[in-house]
């Protein structure tokens, strides 16, 4: 069951995205990470490898929707047991990034 489908429109961003250089760069235990903040903050960019999603947060309060993380940028399913283990690498990273803890709302 899907909540939604990616646009060919937002595809086209999320894949200009992976190669922005303002993005947040991270390797660990073999994994490339990015991560950005877009538009005027409610909006967060997360890539794993070759796969990314956007999510939606609100920066000026560090705060993260995790209902949000719902797919891929190939439109493959994020389900619970995947969306709490990126939820944990968005954390991680996003403290790393913008000095901040990101809190669950």
């Amino acid at each position: 069951m899907s909540k939604r489908k990616y646009s060919k429109a937002t595809i086209a961003i999320i894949n200009e995205l992976k190669t922005d250089q303002r993005a947040y760069r991270y390797e660990e235990d073999g994994n490339k990470y990015g991560l950005l903040i877009l538009y005027r903050g409610e909006t967060l960019f997360y890539q794993e490898n070759d796969r990314a999603l956007l999510c939606e947060i609100a920066a000026r309060f560090a705060v993260i929707n995790p209902e949000t993380i719902v797919q891929w940028d190939d439109n493959t399913d994020i389900h619970s047991d995947e969306r709490a283990a990126i939820l944990d690498k968005i954390m991680t990273l996003y403290k790393k990034a913008y000095k901040d803890d990101l809190k669950i709302y």
